[in-house]
């Protein structure tokens, strides 16, 4: 019922009292019928006979009483369940009024539910400071206070914990780790995934620079390798505003649960490795989830699991493997530098383009203008430095790739048994067969310029000589000719230049 000053109403009883109709009360009181009709009812509940005798406070609380006094036969909200309600998908005030209304049609119109409800949660401000839909988000921090744990040789190491919260149940998730790189802010992701069970549709992260490369209120630049977890999982990313700590304010809430109820609880012990300090962690966090609620009724896994853990997207059938990502530039021998000691081939067209590395402890993938344009298996041999796909190779490159003492021997003997054996021999001539392959594809290149009898008889000649240099064996091949020597008056042989008749 509206409240109206109680002069008012002490005028509604007195004319009242003088035996006018409820109407005219009404009229002379510019009040409507209704709230003429109401006053009456409320003192004629409670049985007083004479209501002007009474002092203006206790007329006033015979009116309207207290909140927590109910009219005979009204049936109140059950703002706890409506709560509950509230986080479910779909489900609206309205909706729920609806319901009620049907179990109790004496009860309280949608527009005074509404105020209710508003007042209840006003009440339990700390709890239900927004209302979040189940399944909706998951906010994601970094605590602010770090733990220690000392190592073999007693040196104190930092302990940094990773904080997510799903908003909706409060159910929370938190891990040590030895610091907060992009590897640990990745594998803090999919751990609290794993045990929450589902996936989130978003993730609030603050602009820490493992979630936003840049920072911007309206157009953030997403961290690569966050952004493609996000994706593999099937989330998305909307960071908090630049200094807006007000958007992500529950996981605020539980980063100083955390550090009160675990950091500061364990803050004497004395960890001898970090392992036994992950240990005592856990099991903090898992009294934190199952402790019961002050002002609610639950815990943290009941409504988690009451309204949350069948909302949540299912986990993919394989977990997201940590990837790391680079910009390079491919050289001229179309390979690029993963670092200084690894290189892997591209197509040999994006020579001398900028190109996007991504890597992770099994594959080396190229990206070119966001299409992957090679693949490689990571090399583990620290002796093999450079990984080339005989695909990404222009033709006259590819011919060379191929060239070993076997296809060598194998090219000798199409031209003879004398070649195949001189090839073999010069093959053993340097410490390593590589140093001789040049040498092997000059010489055997010279075969198809000359005649089968004469490259035998070439080769023969350089194995009984030694001869195992292409500068030496050509001039060996010019001397070799098969065919019988000229015969004529005018030219001089050996015989000349021996006797009397030499001229000097």
């Amino acid at each position: 019922m509206r409240r109206i000053a109680m002069e008012k109403a002490k005028e509604i009883l007195r004319l009242s009292q003088m035996g006018l109709s409820q109407r005219d009360v009404a009229s002379g009181t510019r009040c409507s019928l209704g709230m003429v009709n109401a006053i009456l009812a409320q003192v004629k509940d409670a049985g007083v006979e004479n209501p002007l005798s009474l002092e203006t406070k206790e007329l006033g609380s015979i009116i309207y009483p207290p909140g927590n006094r109910k009219r005979k036969g009204k049936t109140e909200p059950d703002f706890e369940y409506v709560d509950r309600e509230m986080k479910r998908k779909g489900v609206t005030l309205f909706l729920l009024w609806e319901e009620y209304k049907m179990k109790t049609p004496e009860g309280c119109m949608y527009s005074q539910f509404c105020a209710k409800y508003r007042k209840y949660r006003k009440i339990n401000s700390v709890y239900m400071r927004k209302v979040y839909k189940a399944d909706e988000r998951a906010l994601v921090d970094w605590a602010g206070i770090t733990m220690k744990y000392y190592d073999d040789k007693s040196n104190e190491k930092p302990v940094y914990i990773f904080v997510a919260v799903l908003p909706s149940s409060s159910y929370l998730y938190s891990e040590p780790f030895c610091d907060m790189k992009m590897e640990s802010w990745i594998q803090g992701h999919i751990n609290a995934f794993e045990y929450f069970g589902g996936v989130p549709q978003l993730l609030v992260p603050d602009n820490t620079k493992t979630a936003v490369t840049k920072a911007n209120r309206y157009d953030p630049e997403l961290n690569k390798t966050y952004k493609e977890m996000a994706d593999y999982y099937g989330t998305a990313i909307v960071p908090a505003r630049p200094y807006r700590a007000t958007d992500k304010a529950p996981v605020e809430t539980t980063v100083q649960i955390v550090e009160r109820r675990i950091i500061a609880k364990l803050r004497h012990c004395k960890f001898l490795s970090f392992d036994d300090l992950a240990e005592a962690f856990d099991t903090e966090l898992e009294i934190i989830n199952k402790q019961p609620f002050q002002k609610l009724s639950g815990s943290r896994r009941s409504v988690f699991v009451e309204t949350e853990q069948n909302e949540l997207m299912k986990l993919p059938s394989k977990r997201y493997e940590y990837a790391h990502f680079k910009q390079a530039k491919a050289g001229f021998d179309y390979h690029v530098a993963l670092d200084k000691t690894q290189y892997y081939s591209v197509p040999y067209q994006y020579a001398g383009q900028n190109v996007l590395l991504r890597w992770n402890s099994r594959t080396v993938e190229v990206f070119f203008e966001g299409e992957r344009i090679a693949c490689h298996i990571r090399n583990t041999n620290p002796r093999v430095r450079y990984i080339t796909d005989s695909g990404h190779m222009p033709d006259k490159h590819k011919a060379v790739s191929d060239w070993s003492p076997k296809r060598f021997i194998s090219w000798a003997a199409k031209t003879g048994i004398k070649t195949k054996e001189y090839i073999t021999l010069l093959l053993k001539q340097k410490d390593h067969p590589e140093q001789a392959f040049r040498t092997c594809a000059a010489i055997l290149r010279t075969a198809s310029t000359v005649t089968t009898e004469r490259m035998e008889e070439a080769c023969e000649l350089a194995v009984a000589r030694n001869i195992y240099s292409y500068t030496y064996f050509s001039r060996l091949l010019e001397n070799c000719n098969n065919q019988k020597p000229v015969i004529h008056g005018n030219l001089r042989g050996k015989e000349y230049f021996k006797g009397e008749n030499n001229v000097k």
